[in-house]
């Protein structure tokens, strides 16, 4: 018979540990940052474009080979590099657009 596992009790924690954990939960986390969302949207179309470009001359076959649909194969791998490239931290474009875009934000105000 199989030995039921213990589980470690629940520390208790002070009134300021419980608000300084609140008041970390609270900041908005660079994920949910609409414009930086929109800034790494905006660097994965450059990258996909420098990309569609780096292939262009490459001869036929290889990884997509010569039938009626490498074409979307390549496009849809190609794409699928760019938003790697992206969400990996990406070439510094999304960080320069970010603050350009909290710069008109700032100044239309």
């Amino acid at each position: 018979m199989l030995q039921q596992a213990q589980l470690p009790s629940p520390a208790l924690t002070s009134p300021a540990d419980l608000i300084a954990g609140a008041n970390q939960s609270g900041k908005p986390s660079a994920a949910k940052d609409p414009l930086m969302e929109k800034a790494k949207e905006f660097e994965t179309v450059f990258l996909n474009e420098m990309l569609q470009n780096m292939f262009t001359g490459l001869d036929e076959g290889g990884t997509y080979g010569n039938g009626e649909g490498s074409e979307a194969w390549k496009s849809m791998l190609i794409n699928e590099y760019a938003n790697t490239m992206s969400q990996s931290g990406g070439i510094g474009i999304a960080a320069s657009v970010h603050s350009q875009l909290l710069q008109l934000q700032e100044n239309a105000v």
